[in-house]
């Protein structure tokens, strides 16, 4: 291999990194949305974070979301419930929990 086709080699590799992390940056639109939305019963008067279990809920006014959980949907919920209180509504990853879902959840509310 000689010095000239190293270096183009070597051109190729930068390009198709650029190229890979440029391609990278264009997400899609729901990329940025949060994997868990909540809306209690009750309103929060002030944001306020909590911490139920192993997720991170940021709350302010109606609604509270959360980034990612270890468990399944369906526990994120009910954990979510006891400690916060009745939900009206929960979603995981853009997929709105059904009545019966949403009742299983808040058997756990306190």
């Amino acid at each position: 291999m000689t010095f000239s086709s190293s270096r183009s080699l070597i051109a190729l590799a930068a390009f198709a990194t650029s190229a890979t992390l440029f391609v990278g940056t264009g997400t899609p639109a729901f990329a940025g949305s949060p994997a868990y939305r909540l809306v209690p019963v009750t309103a929060f008067a002030a944001a306020d974070k909590i911490i139920a279990r192993d997720v991170l809920w940021s709350c302010a006014g109606n609604a509270c979301v959360a980034n990612n959980a270890t468990s399944r949907p369906a526990i994120v919920c009910a954990v979510a419930a006891k400690k916060i209180g009745q939900l009206s509504a929960f979603s995981a990853n853009g997929k709105d929990f059904t009545a019966d879902e949403l009742a299983k959840c808040n058997a756990r509310a306190k």
